[in-house]
Formats: C-alpha cells, sequence, structure tokens
C-alpha cells in the first residue's frame, strides 16, 4: 500500500481555476486501477491551503498514475496556482486497520 500526502500554499486568485482543476483530476485518477482514494481538501485554518491524500494499492499503481495525461494537465495548473513549493510526501505501508474496535 501507499500513501501521498501533500500540503501547499495558492495564490488567493488562481483558487477557483486550481478547484476546478482539482474536482476533474479527482475524477479522472478515481478512475485508475489501483487508486483506492484521492481527495483534496482546503484546510480550515488556512483557506489558501490545499491539502492532497491518496491511497494506492501498489508503487506500480502510483507510477502508473504519474505517467497519465491528466495528471501532467493538473500540473501545469498547480504549478501556476502555487505560491511557494510543494511538501507532498509518499509513505510505503505495510499494515492497516480501523483506528477504532
Amino acid at each position: 500500500m501507499v500513501v501521498v500526502t501533500g500540503r501547499i500554499q495558492l495564490k488567493i486568485g488562481e483558487i477557483g481555476a486550481l478547484r476546478t482543476a482539482a474536482k476533474t483530476m479527482m475524477v479522472d485518477t478515481l478512475a485508475e486501477s489501483g487508486c483506492l482514494e484521492y481527495q483534496f481538501s482546503f484546510d480550515m485554518n488556512e483557506p489558501a491551503v490545499l491539502r492532497l491524500f491518496e491511497h494506492w494499492e501498489s508503487d506500480e499503481a502510483l507510477e502508473f498514475h504519474f505517467s497519465s495525461t491528466h495528471f501532467a494537465t493538473f500540473a501545469e495548473v498547480l504549478v501556476q496556482s502555487a505560491d511557494g513549493p510543494a511538501d507532498f510526501v509518499r509513505y510505503q505501508v505495510d499494515s492497516a486497520r480501523p483506528l477504532f474496535g
């Protein structure tokens, strides 16, 4: 299992365009084989901070995602919308269980 988390500060004037592109990216990515979860959200304390959470079956599925056309298209919008460097982290997970129960 692979989990990716991320945080990126956005330019205030670019939030609308990024939100539209993120919705398309989510739909296209969730249709990919091996994608278990793919979500964007805005930080409650910092409205111009976009957060990312991804859950993949394997490294291969994630690498395939990186080679997709919709990834390249979204990356262009993200670079244009960013107000600083992105902070994305990939985690290799060997087990998971419910937090409670």
